[in-house]
C-alpha cells in the first residue's frame, strides 16, 4: 500500500511537470566549438536523462569489471568458511559421541579452514583430551588461557590435566586462576579447597572460603566443615612448632565453625587442661558430648587428669555419661572404668545398656571378661565369644569417603589417597 502510495504520488509529479513543459515549450540553442544546436526545453531534459541513465550504466559495468577478483575472493573465504564451521560443528558432535578418530580429524579440518586457534580452541582440546595427547592438550588450553571468553576453560583444563598426571602444585595454581574467573562454578570451590588444605596453604584456603560464601559456591553445612577444618589444621600446625598457646586459639575457632566437631573440641579441651584449665575444657567436653557423643570426647575427658585412681575414674565418668545416656560408647567407657575398679555388678549394668544400644564385639569381649573376672566363669565368657563373631554390628570407625580407607585415628588428609576433608565417623 505504502508503494502504491509512492507511485501514484511520483506519476503525478511527472504528469504535472509534463504539462507544465508542455505549456511552456521554451527553445535552448547550444554553441560549442562552431557547432550550434537548436532544441527546445523538453528535448534538451530527455536527452541529459539519457545521457545520466548511460553514464550510470557504464559505471555499473566498470565496477563489475575491475570488482570481479574482489568477489571471486570473498566467494573462495566465505566457502572456506561455511565449511569450517560444518566441520567445527560436526567435530563438537563427534566429541560429544566420544569418536576420538572422527573428532580428531575435523578439528584439523576446522583448525586449516578457519586458521582462528580462538574458535576452534576448544574442538582441537576436546580431540587431544579424547586421543590422550597431553602435550597437544596443554597447549592448547594454555592459547585458551589468553582470550577472555575462553580463560576459564583454559584454566580448568590445565588444573585437570596437572591432575591427571599428578602434579598438584600446578593444579592449585591452575585451579585458583579458574576460580578467580569463575568462583560458582559446580566443584572448583571444592576442588580448589581440597587441593590448598593438602598443601596447608590454609591462608589461600581461608580466602577461598571467604569468596565461595559470597558466592554461594558451597552449601552452609560444607561451609562450616571446611571453616572447622582449615581451624583444626592450623592448630596442629601450631602444634607441631611447639606453639601451644596459638594452636589453642585455633582449635577454639574450629570448634566455633562447627560445634559438633568432636577432633576440634577434644584437641582444644587437652590444650586447655594442660595451661590448668580442666574446668573449663570439662564444660566444653561435656556439652559437646551431650549433643553428639563421640570416643574423642570421652578420651580426652579421661586425660583431663592424670594419676586419678580408679574409683575416681568411675565417679568422674559417670558424669560425662549422665549428660548423654543414649550413647553406647559412654557406657561402654564407664563398664571399662568400673572392671578397672572391680566394681562388676556397675560394669555388667552398663555393657548390657550397651548391648541393648549397640552390640559391638567390644561390648561382648567385655562382657565375657567380666564373667571371667567376677565368676571365674570361663563357659560363660565362651558364650560371649562366640557371639560377638555372630551377633556383633560393626564398629564405628573414621571412613574416608574418597577411596573408602578406614582409619582408627582422625586426620585432616586421608592416609591413604591423601584428599582432604573425607574421612567421616561411620
Amino acid at each position: 500500500m505504502r508503494r502504491l502510495l509512492v507511485f501514484l504520488a511520483l506519476t503525478g509529479l511527472a504528469v504535472a511537470g509534463a504539462v507544465w513543459l508542455a505549456d511552456r515549450p521554451g527553445e535552448v540553442t547550444i554553441r560549442w566549438q562552431g557547432w550550434r544546436v537548436d532544441t527546445t526545453v523538453p528535448v534538451l531534459l530527455a536527452v541529459l536523462v539519457v545521457v545520466l541513465a548511460a553514464l550510470s550504466a557504464l559505471g555499473r559495468l566498470v565496477r563489475a569489471v575491475f570488482g570481479a577478483p574482489g568477489r571471486w575472493f570473498q566467494s573462495r573465504r566465505l566457502g572456506r568458511q561455511r565449511k569450517g564451521y560444518t566441520a567445527l560443528a560436526d567435530g563438537l558432535a563427534a566429541a560429544a559421541s566420544g569418536d576420538a578418530l572422527r573428532t580428531t580429524k575435523l578439528a584439523r579440518k576446522a583448525d586449516r579452514l578457519l586458521n582462528d586457534p580462538a574458535v576452534t580452541g576448544l574442538l582441537t582440546a576436546q580431540a587431544a583430551q579424547l586421543s590422550g595427547d597431553d602435550d597437544q592438550l596443554r597447549r592448547r588450553y594454555e592459547a585458551m588461557t589468553g582470550r577472555k571468553e575462553t580463560a576459564f576453560l583454559g584454566h580448568k583444563g590445565l588444573a585437570e590435566l596437572a591432575l591427571k598426571q599428578g602434579d598438584r602444585t600446578s593444579a592449585r595454581d591452575s585451579a585458583a586462576k579458574a576460580f578467580d574467573l569463575q568462583p560458582g562454578a559446580e566443584g572448583l570451590a571444592v576442588l580448589l579447597l581440597d587441593l590448598q588444605t593438602e598443601a596447608g596453604a590454609w591462608a589461600e584456603a581461608e580466602q577461598t572460603l571467604r569468596a565461595a560464601r559470597r558466592r554461594d559456591a558451597l552449601p552452609a553445612a560444607e561451609l562450616v566443615r571446611r571453616g572447622a577444618l582449615i581451624g583444626l589444621g592450623r592448630a596442629q600446625e601450631c602444634l607441631a612448632a611447639g606453639n601451644e598457646s596459638q594452636a589453642l586459639d585455633w582449635a577454639l575457632e574450629a570448634r566455633d565453625s562447627d560445634p559438633l566437631f568432636a577432633p576440634a573440641i577434644a584437641l582444644a579441651a587437652r590444650l586447655l587442661a594442660k595451661r590448668g584449665k580442666q574446668r573449663k575444657a570439662a564444660s566444653l567436653l561435656k556439652s559437646a558430648f551431650k549433643a553428639a557423643p563421640h570416643p574423642l570426647l570421652i578420651a580426652a575427658w579421661r586425660d583431663l587428669v592424670a594419676g586419678e585412681s580408679a574409683l575416681d575414674r568411675v565417679k568422674r565418668l559417670q558424669e560425662l555419661v549422665q549428660a548423654n545416656p543414649a550413647s553406647p560408647d559412654g557406657h561402654v567407657a564407664l563398664a571399662e572404668a568400673a572392671l578397672a575398679a572391680q566394681l562388676w555388678g556397675q560394669a555388667r549394668t552398663h555393657l548390657e545398656k550397651a548391648l541393648e544400644q549397640r552390640p559391638t564385639r567390644a561390648v561382648f569381649e567385655l562382657l565375657a571378661r567380666v564373667e571371667r573376672d567376677e565368676r571365674k566363669d570361663e563357659t560363660a565368657a565362651t558364650a560371649w565369644m562366640v557371639r560377638a563373631g555372630t551377633d556383633s554390628a560393626p564398629e564405628q570407625t573414621w571412613v574416608c569417603g574418597g577411596c573408602g580407607h578406614h582409619s582408627p585415628d582422625f586426620a585432616v588428609c586421608c592416609p591413604a589417597c591423601g584428599i582432604a576433608g573425607r574421612l567421616e565417623w561411620t
